[in-house]
């Protein structure tokens, strides 16, 4: 138990550790948006949008702006990164070009990757520009059109709803790869804040087929305008599933840490965890295995300690001379008989022939006195259990059964896994924060590829314990002793010495939970009742299935005894809006 409350306090600490370093980047990598020093009002946003065949989308914004007073010129924050409501990180891929003039002149340009935003900043730090300005920007957008199976689409936000100067006059120019009807075409256009279906502006259809929208109305601050054009399919060609499948994985990569994780684990299992192989054949046994008492051959086929394997060692104690038990029936109320089991301990032979485990048994069991109800042991003696159950995988690993403490294993992995699901979710928040992935959704693909690694942990802490091959052998001798308990004849018994066959294997039996079916096999062999046990029901006629049934329900009541505890005190759906679609931003002054 001390070795699994060290293994579970090291895991939570490293866990605290790692987490705390990660929000602490987490920090460090949060960046500062530009103040907007204002100063400026933009008097015309004009946009052309070229869809080209390859599925990119070719952006042009024309700028106007009115300087009120000096400033070095302004800066254009794009959105780059979305989050949809599934957590699906995506990227519009923008290629920044360039900004220019009316007449074509290059401005100073620096740009910088904000959180999910492009920040294009324009001007020199050297010089302050007044009055009006025009400012074209250019930019490529690769994944920026929708394709669903009843048309290809273009939904861009044109100007940003980020912007908090007005803009006098806003307007959108869309090129498509050829000339459509304009019966096959569906628009849409919304203006005013985030989240608007307002209508305010027009749509016009020029004859070299693009289509013309210009708001009705100047934006005010934080308004914008977005459009949608849906046409034909067979314009446009769309990456391949391929590509697309390429792209979310970078972009979502944290979906990829439970594969990681599975791999690690079979490569864990299959180095470190596998048994050796053992003989294909099972070979029929009938005499107890050398050096292995009943308790640890009932852990080495599950790898636990269970209950059963405790009383099984108790009864073999009593087999061997250590122990006596006592039933005793008492009437209640003279209407129903109760039965109540003592201990006697027997000092004839030397205790230095026990094991560690049997040692701590007895002296748990007699820690009274040389005689002990089973009553009294009620909410006493589980204080003592974890402690043999150590010892029994102590020597499980110093007799070479066991490569190491089963319990420790199990312990190590669920605690690693607790600590990677919070690894997990630390870095995939890192990550989105790097990406400018859009929160909560994007906690939704950490958060489950936590759950899911934490998840394989758990399942595979159970097959990490590994047997050696001479535990693999022992583990044989249980199914030999099982496939002689179901095979054997009664004559073969009848030549054997009964009563000591029956004695010597009986806590193996129960160790294995087939001490009924091996009763059975003796039931009228021999006459003389053990010494070892006392009971109402053993007297002139012995029934080894009656003295099995009685035997078997008082370990059962032991180990209900043994094991229990003081209570603990307590009380008791389509359609689109303003800022909708790929583009968007805002911008200001500096």
């Amino acid at each position: 138990m001390r070795g699994r409350r060290t293994v579970a306090a090291f895991a939570l600490r490293r866990a605290a550790w790692a987490i705390s370093l990660v929000w602490l980047l987490i920090a460090l990598s949060s960046s500062t948006v530009h103040a907007d020093l204002g100063g400026f009002s933009i008097t015309n946003f004009d946009v052309e949008l070229e869809v080209r065949p390859d599925a990119t989308l070719e952006v042009t914004e024309r700028i106007e702006v009115m300087f009120h007073e000096p400033r070095h010129g302004i800066y254009r924050t794009i959105p780059v990164r979305y989050t949809d409501p599934v957590g699906y990180n995506y990227s519009l891929g923008l290629r920044f070009g360039d900004v220019t003039n009316e007449s074509g002149a290059k401005h100073d340009t620096k740009v910088t990757h904000e959180g999910r935003y492009i920040q294009v900043r324009i001007g020199s730090a050297d010089r302050t520009v007044e009055g009006r300005v025009t400012y074209v920007i250019h930019y490529r957008v690769t994944r920026a059109l929708g394709h669903y199976p009843q048309h290809d689409e273009i939904y861009w936000n044109v100007t940003g709803n980020e912007w908090n100067q007005p803009i006098e006059r806003a307007s959108c120019t869309v090129r498509l790869p050829q000339a459509f009807p304009k019966d096959s075409l569906l628009t849409a256009v919304y203006t005013g804040r985030m989240g608007s279906r307002d209508r305010e502006a027009t749509v016009a259809y020029p004859p070299d087929g693009t289509v013309r929208f210009e708001a009705s109305r100047s934006m005010e601050s934080l308004e914008g305008m977005t459009v949608a054009v849906a046409f034909p399919h067979g314009a446009v060609r769309f990456p391949s599933a391929a590509e697309q499948g390429a792209q979310f994985l970078f972009e979502n990569w944290v979906v990829l840490i439970p594969l990681g994780v599975l791999i690690f684990l079979l490569r864990r299992y299959l180095t470190r965890g596998r048994d050796p192989r053992g003989q294909d054949t099972v070979m029929v046994r009938y005499e107890a295995p050398p050096g292995a008492t009943p308790g640890e051959v009932g852990a080495i086929v599950d790898e636990r300690v269970d209950l059963r394997d405790i009383t099984a060692t108790l009864v073999d104690l009593a087999v061997r001379g250590h122990i006596r038990i006592e039933q005793k029936e008492n009437v209640v109320l003279g209407l129903f008989k109760t039965s109540e089991y003592s201990f006697h301990r027997l000092r004839e032979k030397p205790a230095t022939d026990l094991s560690l485990h049997e040692q701590l048994l007895i002296s748990g069991l007699f820690a009274d006195g040389d005689v002990v109800d089973l009553s009294d042991l009620r909410q006493e003696f589980y204080r003592h259990i974890p402690g043999i159950k150590d010892a029994i995988f102590a020597r499980m690993v110093q007799q070479g059964h066991l490569a190491c403490d089963p319990g420790k294993v199990r312990s190590k992995f669920a605690g690693l896994g607790v600590v990677f699901m919070m690894l997990t979710v630390a870095v995939g928040v890192l990550w989105a924060k790097v990406i400018g992935a859009i929160f909560p959704h994007a906690l939704a693909f950490p958060i489950v590829a936590a759950i899911v690694s934490c998840v394989l942990f758990l399942i595979f802490a159970p097959a990490m314990p590994q047997r050696t091959k001479k535990g693999v052998e022992l583990r044989a001798w249980a199914r030999g002793f099982e496939e002689f308990v179901g095979r054997v004849e009664r004559d073969t018994l009848e030549r054997a010495e009964a009563k000591n066959l029956f004695e010597s294997l009986l806590p193996y039996a129960m160790a294995l939970g087939i001490s009924n079916r091996w009763a059975k096999k003796f039931e009228g062999l021999y006459a003389d009742p053990p010494s070892w046990y006392t009971g109402s029901h053993i007297g002139t006629s012995f029934s080894s299935r009656s003295f099995e049934r009685g035997l078997s329900g008082a370990m059962a009541a032991t180990g209900s005894a043994l094991s229990s505890t003081p209570r603990s005190s307590g009380s008791s759906g389509s359609g689109g809006s303003s800022g909708g679609g790929g583009g968007g931003g805002g911008g200001g002054s500096w």
